[in-house]
């Protein structure tokens, strides 16, 4: 592995950790859900909803419901964004989504193609779990 492969893996590693970290903090406002597909049938609910589509939880963390999924922002602009996938709605993310998350750091050049490399790489070794081979990957 060159020092391009090695730097693609510790920006993956990166992205997951603040997507677990992130995560975690904005779940820890809303025990009640299990997880992104929960709070996007909060926002959903109603008239009226039982949250906004965009709000910020108790713990700090801004969070806007989109389309098939969720922004999330920390409390020092670090931005994660995943999507429910499949039949399951796994939370998922794909290189897009982590170049995002890297674009907020300038010194990381890592191409999309380079990054979903990275993430199917990181698959076959256990640390992330492939939803939609060459595409979508999640947490383990």
């Amino acid at each position: 592995m060159d020092a391009d492969d090695q730097a693609a893996i510790a920006a993956v590693r990166r992205y997951a950790e603040a997507l677990e970290r992130i995560r975690s903090r904005l779940f820890d406002a809303y025990p009640e859900f299990q997880g992104v597909l929960d709070l996007m049938k909060a926002v959903r609910s109603g008239p009226p909803p039982r949250l906004p589509r965009e709000g910020r939880s108790r713990t700090g963390i801004e969070y806007s419901v989109h389309g098939a999924g969720r922004r999330m922002t920390d409390e020092h602009g670090r931005v994660v964004d995943v999507d429910l996938v499949g039949d399951d709605a796994t939370e998922a993310f794909d290189g897009w989504r982590i170049k995002d998350f890297l674009d907020e750091d300038s010194s990381e050049d890592a191409s999309v193609g380079q990054l979903t490399r990275t993430c199917a790489h990181l698959a076959s070794i256990g640390e992330l779990r492939e939803v939609q081979p060459g595409r979508w990957y999640a947490l383990r």
